[in-house]
Formats: C-alpha cells, structure tokens, sequence
C-alpha cells in the first residue's frame, strides 16, 4: 500500500532522544529464557516486561512503564466520551449532517455486532476514513484537542489522534474488548502521528488514517512506535528499527 502524504497538522514530536539509550537500555535487553519467565518475556534493568503484540508493534519494545493516569488527553477523552454514551440521547443539531449522530451511532454499533472481528476492523476503519482532515486549530481554536465521536460526526472530520479516537470508541461499542487495542504514537517523517492497534485473529492489525487500508505493523515500516496507550496501562517505548530510540515526552 502507497502511502498517502499526510493530510494536514501531524501534532510534533516532544522530544527525541538517541542511540546511547537505545544502546544502554533497550537493544541490549536479552530475551528472557531460564528463571521460570514466559516464553517471549524479556528483561530490562532487572525488571520483567511481558510479551505483548499490541505494545511490541512496529518493532518496539518498552522502555518503562507511565502512569496513564497522567496522560492527561487521554482520561479526559475517556470521560467526556463515557458521559456521552450513558447520558441522555443528544438532540440533532442543525448543523448540515445528513443525520443525528445518535441514530447514526446506534445504527452503525448494531450493524458492527453482526460481523466477525476482522469485518469489524476493515469497515470501521473505511467509514471513519471518509471523513476529512482538519487540523485542530481549524475546527477549536486549540493546539490539541481530542475529540469525541459526537464532536467529529458533526464537525465533519478531524486530525489523526480524533481518527484514531472514533475507531476505538466505535469498535469498543461494537463489543471488542479494550485489552484487544491501543493507541500508540509513532514517529513519520519527524513528526509524530496516532494510530489504533487491535488484535484480529491473533495478531495486531494498525487503523491509521494516512495507510488508509488496515495491515499488521510489520509491512508499515515507516512507522516508529514512541508511545503505547490502553485503558489501564502507557509504556514508553523504543523502536529497534534503526539504530536510534525514538522517544517522546509524556506528558500529555
């Protein structure tokens, strides 16, 4: 798959460090074999990081764990998005959408419960790519806001972490669990970009919204996993796809 040029402001890198922390503590990370550990499991400085497909994506490995508590973006959107779906149903605004988001939102969740999981995936990932690129600034009057699905429908569109966002929120409400996904930030062209992460079939499939078909992160070797977010967990990572630990700051 070609990729696409990027549509509009990727939100910068924080901050990247090099190849002396990648030397000193990720590369030289042996896996971990003996001492009773899982196959797969590996150690770092002394501590024992479980093997995870979704978190080792785009040949990352973590570098330390984050309290995700503290990222801040994140637990907002969580918030305002569980207040919206257990509120009461929002009246449709007149805003030129071809449909209230309810409706489309309830039709759509109970359409995705008919299908198995990599159906699930494939036409989440389509529909959301429909909708347009539009930079923060242009649709806020903020440098970085993260987006509800209701706030994307009718704005008609947003920037990679609010696609990211409405395909995670979509395919939970459709029932796949959140320790199947992630949010994970990759470094492109020195600039960061968020994708989605959920396992089909055993294996990681990326939702992006620059590769516009799903694929496993192994054939998107563009990308440079820095950043991984669930629920409940966020690991700073290190991609051993170059000789440099590409990092960012987590701060957000």
């Amino acid at each position: 798959m070609v990729v696409q040029p990027s549509r509009g402001r990727i939100w910068p890198l924080l901050a990247m460090l090099g190849a002396a922390l990648a030397a000193a503590v990720l590369l030289s990370a042996p896996p971990a074999s003996a001492s009773g550990l899982a196959s797969g499991d590996y150690t770092l400085r002394h501590m024992t990081f479980p093997a995870d497909p979704l978190t080792d994506a785009f040949g990352a490995r973590p570098v330390m764990p984050l309290d995700v508590k503290r990222s801040g973006k994140w637990m907002d959107v969580l918030r305002r998005q569980e207040a919206e779906a257990q509120g009461p149903a929002t009246p449709c605004r007149d805003t030129g959408a071809d449909q209230c988001f309810q409706t489309f939102w309830n039709q759509t969740v109970a359409m995705l419960k008919t299908l198995p999981r990599a159906e699930q995936v494939r036409q989440v990932n389509d529909l959301v790519n429909k909708m347009g690129y539009w930079s923060d600034w242009d649709l806020y009057r903020e440098a970085d806001h993260w987006a509800t699905p209701e706030e994307m429908f009718y704005k008609g569109g947003g920037d990679c972490e609010d696609f990211a966002l409405f395909k995670y929120f979509l395919l939970r409400a459709a029932g796949v669990p959140a320790e199947d996904m992630r949010l994970t930030l990759v470094a492109y062209n020195d600039q960061a970009h968020l994708v989605g992460l959920v396992m089909v079939d055993g294996s990681p499939m990326v939702l992006d919204c620059i590769v516009l078909k799903t694929m496993p992160p192994e054939e998107m070797k563009q990308y440079q996993a820095v950043y991984s977010l669930s629920e409940t967990s966020a690991w700073l990572l290190a991609s051993d796809r170059s000789d440099q630990a590409t990092m960012v700051q987590a701060s957000r």
